[in-house]
C-alpha cells in the first residue's frame, strides 16, 4: 500500500481511469488476502485516500460472503430518485421502460416521469408500489449486471413481488400484474391508522392489544422489539396513548405511518375475494434464488407465488419479517445484507433481529445514486467478493 500511495505521487503519467480500470478489470482478485477498495471522483482524492488507508490496519477478507437481498415497502422517499442512473446506466432505464410498458397495458401511467411531478401523492398504492417495484426490479437488473448476485431475496409486504420476480418465480409479466391489482384494490381501501412500535418486546405490544380484539392487529413483525400496528383509526390513537404511557419509563418509539389505509388489517377484507380471483392464473416458473416469504418465514415453493389465494393472504395477513431474516441467515456464513431500495428502511431491523454485528449494506440514496452503489461494490469487495467489473470503482490491492 505504501508502495501504491508513493507511486501515485511521483508517476505524472497516471491517470484516473486507467488506475481504476487497470486494478478493477485487470487483477486476479481471488488470490488477494488483503483487499481494499476506494470510491473517488479525482486522482488528488485516491492519492489522499491511499495515504490514508497505507496507516491503517487492513482486516484479511473472510470467505466470499453469501448476499441476501432484502427488498423494503412502501413508505420510502420517491422524490428526484433514479435521475442519475436513468440517464446514465443503460440496463437500468431499459428495465424501467419495459416494466412501464408492461403496465400501461393495463393503466396509462408513466412511471419514469412520476419522481419529477410536483403534485403526486407518494402515498397512494396505485403510485407507490408499482414505482416501488419498477426501481427494485431495474437496480436488481443492474447489480446483477455488474455481478452482484444474491444466494436468497426477502421482501417485506409488498416488496416481496420483486423478490418473487428477481429469484425466477414470477415472469415480469406475472409480476407486474400481482402490483397492478394489489395497488388497485388497495386504493380502493381508505381510512384506518397504522403505528410502529418500537424498543419493546413484541411479546409486550401483543399483551396490550386484548381490549382491541377485532379493532388493532399486528401487521408486521419487523423485529423482536418492533412491530406495526394496523386497524380502526380512533382505535390505533387510542391504544398510541395508552401505550405512551404504560411504556413512559422505557424509551418507547411511536411513529403514525403516513398512509391511506390500514394494510394488513381486517380492512382488508372487502378486497380479498376479488384480488383473488383476478390473481388465480399466474404462470409457474423455474426459480433461479431462494426467497424466504413474509407471510409464512419460510423458504417459497415453485407453488407458492401463482395462487390468487397467496396473495390476498399477502395483502391481509401479517408480514412476518422478524422470521423470514432469521430463516434466510440459517445453514449461511459470511452472510451479507442488501437493502433494495430507496433508503436505509430495513437496516435497523435487521441488526435488531440478528445482532449489531449483522451486515446491511445499502444500494441506493437520493442525490448519491453512484456513490451509494459504487461503496456497496467496495464494500463487498473488501469483505471477500468478487463482482465483475464495475465501471467507475478504483481497486487497489495489497
Amino acid at each position: 500500500m505504501e508502495d501504491t500511495a508513493e507511486q501515485l505521487n511521483i508517476n505524472n503519467s497516471v491517470t484516473l481511469p486507467n488506475v481504476a480500470y487497470t486494478s478493477a478489470c485487470r487483477r486476479s482478485h481471488v488470490n488477494y488476502k488483503y483487499r481494499k477498495a476506494f470510491v473517488t471522483n479525482s486522482l488528488r482524492h485516491l492519492q489522499q485516500q491511499v495515504a490514508l488507508a497505507a496507516k491503517t490496519e487492513i482486516t484479511p477478507s473472510k470467505m466470499t460472503p453469501q448476499l441476501v437481498f432484502v427488498f423494503c415497502a412502501n413508505g420510502v422517499n420517491f422524490k428526484g430518485i433514479c435521475k442519475t442512473l436513468l440517464s446514465s446506466e443503460p440496463v437500468f432505464r431499459d428495465k424501467c421502460k419495459e416494466i412501464e410498458m408492461l403496465f400501461q397495458q393495463f393503466v396509462p401511467i408513466s412511471l419514469l416521469e412520476l419522481t419529477e411531478s410536483e403534485c403526486e401523492d407518494f402515498s397512494r398504492p396505485e403510485i407507490a408500489q408499482p414505482l416501488l417495484f419498477t426501481l427494485q426490479v431495474a437496480l436488481t437488473s443492474l447489480l446483477k449486471h455488474w455481478g452482484i448476485k444474491p444466494v436468497a431475496a426477502v421482501g417485506h409486504s409488498v416488496g416481496e413481488v420483486a423478490a418473487a420476480h428477481c429469484g425466477g418465480f414470477l415472469s415480469l409479466e406475472d409480476a407486474v400484474k400481482v402490483i397492478y391489482h394489489r395497488s388497485r384494490l388497495q386504493a380502493k381501501v381508505t381510512g384506518g391508522k397504522m403505528l410502529v412500535v418500537g424498543n419493546i418486546p413484541v411479546q409486550e405490544v401483543i399483551e396490550a392489544l386484548g381490549p382491541y380484539s377485532g379493532k388493532v392487529c399486528i401487521a408486521a413483525f419487523n423485529s423482536p422489539s418492533s412491530c406495526t400496528l394496523s386497524g380502526d383509526a380512533d382505535s390505533v390513537s387510542a391504544l398510541q396513548k395508552e401505550l405512551a404511557q404504560l411504556f413512559s419509563k422505557r424509551d418507547i418509539f411511536l411513529r403514525v405511518l403516513h398512509v391511506p389505509a390500514a394494510y394488513h388489517s381486517h380492512m382488508m377484507d372487502p378486497i380479498v375475494k376479488e384480488m383473488m380471483e383476478h390473481l388465480q392464473y399466474l404462470e409457474k416458473q423455474k426459480p433461479e434464488t431462494e426467497v424466504i416469504s413474509t407471510l409464512t418465514g419460510k423458504a417459497a415453493s415453485a407453488d407458492d407465488f401463482t395462487t390468487g389465494k397467496f396473495w390476498a393472504r399477502h395483502a391481509r395477513d401479517p408480514v412476518a419479517f422478524t422470521q423470514a431474516i432469521v430463516t434466510s441467515a440459517k445453514e449461511k456464513e459470511n452472510v451479507v445484507f442488501v437493502e433494495i431500495g430507496p433508503e436505509r428502511a430495513l437496516q435497523r431491523y435487521i441488526m435488531e433481529t440478528l445482532g449489531k454485528q449483522t451486515r446491511v449494506l445499502s444500494s441506493l440514496q437520493t442525490d448519491k445514486e453512484y456513490q451509494t452503489l459504487l461503496s456497496l461494490a467496495g464494500n463487498l469487495f473488501e469483505l471477500g467478493y468478487n463482482p465483475d467489473c464495475v465501471p467507475g470503482i478504483s481497486t487497489l490491492f495489497i
